[in-house]
């Protein structure tokens, strides 16, 4: 374990400094950042071996519909049924209705299985 964390995946960055959370912004300017023989900063740290703990992305959390996109979903995928429609999934209604949706990535199929043959009348 570090005295610093990374806040992006290459430097420089703004660190954090772990002993008191604070973010350290890459300015040599700051003291906290390129400090001096008293009071040695980032820089003078790292100069003398240390290595900062790499960064971590943040878990994004899955989208929670509101009261009212779940009345939509739901009014929605009533009329479809009468309409003879099939019914939307959440991820299709949320990208119909929200243009700055980004669907979860799709599990990648399994090789050597196909979905049945359709039974279709002609």
């Amino acid at each position: 374990m570090s005295d610093y964390q990374l806040t992006a995946s290459e430097e420089p960055c703004a660190v954090i400094r772990k002993l008191d959370g604070a973010c350290v912004p890459p300015d040599m300017a700051n003291r906290d950042y390129n400090g001096d023989a008293m009071s040695p900063g980032y820089i003078q740290w790292k100069e003398a071996g240390g290595e900062p703990d790499p960064y971590v992305p943040p878990v994004v959390p899955e989208p929670v519909p509101t009261p009212e996109q779940t009345i939509l979903f739901d009014h929605e995928n009533r009329v479809r049924a009468l309409e003879g429609q099939p019914p939307l999934t959440s991820s299709d209604f949320l990208m119909k209705t929200n243009p700055n949706y980004v669907a979860p990535a799709k599990p990648a199929k399994k090789e050597g299985l196909t979905p049945p043959p359709s039974s279709k009348r002609k």
